[in-house]
């Protein structure tokens, strides 16, 4: 057992992948689980659309507390202990949730999420690194991702599925989003497991030290990395606080039933399961990065007050949603990497991540906020126009600054966006 082995299996790789993923899509799950009782908590438990937000805005605040300190912890305690800690305090999180129609403990159910969600997240993505680095890294995080995103397609189809649930009300869903939840803790079992037993027989990778947050020299940055981070923080500011209050508003404003309201919003999840990595498998080949996030831009400008004013058919605003959604991201994130020299990079995601929690904390808010103002409901759908216009903005102000990127990585000081993997 002293001599270990240098070349891992594949197939333990893939086991492990397996293992990590499984916190990723119980995670997930319970994220989004809350979004299909929100009618009910509106109407039997007398909740404000500004209260559903919250609920969405605890998350985030928990995830922006949680970035400072969770990389440090990680790096000093090692992936495996961290994967069932954090994995614990999710699955934990969902019986909170569930446990009591107060609405103060509801939203320390979802801090508590926020809290253990974010540095899963982080924990999984440095354990995989250390399996599959120099191997097929990027396809196992494309891998990681589709299961995950799995988590939020099973919720959105789950008053399908799980139909006799919701017939007994909001309080049974949330405890089968904490059973599904105790994937997190379960998966982490199974990876501590897994490293562990690898480690003795094994030379496993050493992941490099996990993203910081670190202040110093920010406002070094070029101009193209700040437009990719407002385009960061305004289109996802826009996508998931729509997600959260979107079942609720397709009944309300649009007629159609719980169900239906269920698969149009996992039309958008199902999208990126599949068109991400195969648009990022594309871009690699042609580049023309910034032009990309400039055309996911304006795909998604019109998609609010199509829904607002349209008459049409909601797959068509639901299909350019998802189209902007799987093109966005996939060319978004890996850009940092061209735009921002390798020993700043961790600084620059952990900033970029701390933006955009914010901007959804926020908007979450705002939205709700903002419905309760203009008296949204089934009996005034008109009420929620004014939210859809708040969304059309954000969606204004991220066209303006992908035209920004673009102009900037088209002139003398790009930093090669436009061009294909490996020829610069």
């Amino acid at each position: 057992m002293h001599n270990k082995q240098v070349t891992i299996p594949g197939w333990l790789r893939w086991v492990a992948l397996v293992a990590v993923s499984l916190t990723m899509f119980g995670s997930y799950y319970m994220y989004d689980s809350v979004a299909y009782v929100a009618k009910d908590f509106i109407e039997l438990l007398g909740f404000s659309q500004t209260n559903i937000g919250q609920l969405y805005t605890m998350y985030s605040i928990a995830a922006v507390i949680v970035l400072f300190f969770s990389g440090v912890f990680i790096d000093k305690y090692g992936t495996r202990v961290s994967m069932v800690l954090f994995g614990a305090i999710c699955s934990l999180a969902g019986f909170v949730t569930a446990f009591s129609d107060n609405l103060t403990i509801i939203l320390i159910g979802r801090f508590i999420l926020g809290f253990g969600s974010e540095p899963l997240i982080v924990a999984l993505t440095v354990a995989l690194a250390k399996w599959f680095k120099g191997k097929e890294l990027g396809f196992a995080l494309g891998i990681n991702l589709l299961i995950g995103r799995g988590g939020s397609y099973f919720v959105d189809r789950s008053n399908t599925w799980a139909s006799s649930i919701y017939d007994q009300g909001w309080q049974p869903v949330l405890y089968l989003a904490a059973g599904i939840g105790l994937l997190c803790f379960l998966g982490g079992v199974i990876y501590y497991f897994i490293e562990r037993w690898t480690q003795k027989r094994y030379v496993l990778g050493k992941a490099e030290e996990t993203e910081k947050l670190d202040f110093k020299g920010l406002f070094k940055y070029s101009p193209s990395f700040w437009y990719v981070v407002i385009l960061c923080l305004t289109f996802y500011s826009a996508i998931f606080p729509f997600r959260g209050f979107a079942p609720t508003f397709y009944q309300d404003a649009h007629g159609v039933s719980e169900q239906m309201a269920g698969k149009l919003n996992s039309v958008l999840i199902m999208a990126t399961m599949f068109a991400t990595p195969v648009i990022g498998l594309l871009i690699d080949k042609i580049g023309r990065r910034a032009l990309m996030m400039f055309i996911g831009s304006i795909i998604i400008l019109p998609v609010y007050l199509m829904f607002a004013y349209g008459n049409m058919s909601l797959y068509i605003p639901v299909t350019l949603m998802g189209i902007s959604f799987s093109l966005i991201p996939a060319v978004m994130w890996p850009s940092v990497a061209y735009i921002v020299e390798e020993s700043k990079l961790g600084t620059a995601y952990a900033l970029m991540t701390l933006l955009q929690q914010i901007g959804v904390a926020a908007m979450a808010w705002l939205i709700g906020v903002t419905n309760d103002v203009s008296g949204a409901s089934a009996t005034n759908p008109e009420g929620y126009i004014p939210g859809m216009w708040i969304f059309s903005i954000l969606g204004f102000v991220g066209l303006l600054f992908s035209f920004l990127l673009r102009r900037a990585e088209t002139g003398p000081k790009g930093h090669g966006l436009e061009e294909p993997s490996g020829s610069k």
